[in-house]
């Protein structure tokens, strides 16, 4: 195969293989994914600490209580929500009305994102060749999520119900989308699925919190400070 047209579904599993990440390894991969930009680490932590707060992607789950705190656990539907909500960011911040859309059609997007996985080659993402005189073959696969997003006056007038997509489909909606106004088109979900995915199977072990130091390397450092 042409190393130019790798694709990272040659290395991942058919079946969706199970992922389970702790905080710091889901902001090494949405990093990695590009969704920090030119934040600082610290910005980029608060932002999506914020989220949280408003149910993305755990709904209002309690991690702490008076008594003990447990780490929280990403699943590949909560990095595929993060990474969805990410993506429909404008001017770095996702409208709230939009972040209740994806809240209240959350059962429905878990399907997709499934699905979007499932079928990157196969079903109705099975690969379509677009050919022309004027340029190479192009190859169009998997999955595209449209959220039926509208906004009118600078208000959300409709989302959803979020429909997937075949790569003629999306075309064809990509056409219209001069004419209609939307202001959120199809997401290539399928290739997000891949993405997250493969870089969640190598992530690095990453500790959350600040480091610790034993007590004699504490009593170290102090008799170092007082010389």
């Amino acid at each position: 195969m042409d190393a130019a047209r790798t694709h990272h579904d040659d290395f991942l599993p058919a079946k969706l293989p199970r992922i389970q990440l702790r905080h710091g390894q889901v902001l090494w991969l949405l990093t990695e994914l590009g969704y920090r930009g030119t934040v600082s680490e610290s910005a980029f932590f608060e932002y999506i600490k914020s989220l949280r707060k408003l149910g993305i992607p755990f709904g209002h789950q309690k991690f702490q209580t008076k008594r003990r705190k447990r780490l929280a656990h990403y699943s590949y539907w909560h990095v595929m929500e993060l990474a969805l909500t990410l993506s429909l960011r404008v001017y770095h911040v996702v409208p709230d009305a939009v972040l209740k859309g994806i809240v209240d059609y959350r059962a429905h997007l878990y399907r997709c994102y499934r699905r979007a996985y499932v079928e990157r080659q196969s079903g109705a993402g099975k690969p379509t060749f677009i050919v022309t005189e004027d340029c190479e073959p192009v190859e169009l696969r998997g999955l595209y999520l449209d959220l039926n997003i509208e906004f009118a006056g600078g208000h959300l007038v409709r989302f959803g119900p979020p429909k997937l997509l075949s790569s003629t489909e999306t075309l064809l909606r990509f056409s219209k989308s001069a004419v209609s106004g939307r202001a959120f088109l199809p997401l290539a979900l399928s290739l997000l699925s891949e993405r997250v995915a493969a870089l969640a199977l190598r992530a690095p072990e990453i500790r959350s919190g600040p480091p610790k130091f034993s007590h004699s390397t504490t009593r170290s450092k102090n008799r170092q400070s007082k010389r």
